[in-house]
């Protein structure tokens, strides 16, 4: 593959993963409707409202000090506008493999023993000469 073709796909895929980052943002942005704000919490509740988001709402709309009832979490939450939540749901890679391939430990295992005793290289390891036919004068 040509490098010039090499560098178009990369950045093809640059620019996929980065539209995959700024999509759900982008939409939301261009949807025209009043700002809204949506808070998903780790128990599976989802917190929303409109308006701008301060310090102090956030800390009132997230105070875990309160006593909050046991739900099921998919129950309450129906996934369908969270937006930042689900991108990696779809992700249908192969799963892991468990095979491991052995490496050998011992490194003179790579070469004959009488390799690393020989002063000088053997003709066994030595380049052959060319043998070609001789350079016209």
């Amino acid at each position: 593959m040509k490098s010039s073709t090499r560098l178009r796909w990369i950045w093809i895929a640059c620019f996929a993963i980065l539209m995959n980052a700024l999509a759900p943002a982008i939409s939301h942005a261009v949807n025209g409707k009043p700002h809204t704000w949506e808070i998903c919490l780790n128990d599976g509740t989802r917190v929303s409202g409109v308006g701008e988001l301060d310090y102090a709402t956030f800390v009132a709309v997230t105070d875990r000090a309160k006593a909050q009832s046991p739900a099921q979490p998919m129950a309450q939450m129906d996934m369908e506008d969270c937006s930042y939540c689900l991108p990696h749901a779809g992700w249908f890679g192969l799963p892991p493999s468990g095979l491991v391939l052995p490496l050998p430990l011992d490194s003179a295992a790579l070469r004959p023993t009488l390799f690393y005793q020989s002063p000088l290289p053997l003709p066994v390891w030595s380049a052959s000469n060319p043998r070609g036919p001789p350079a016209h004068a």
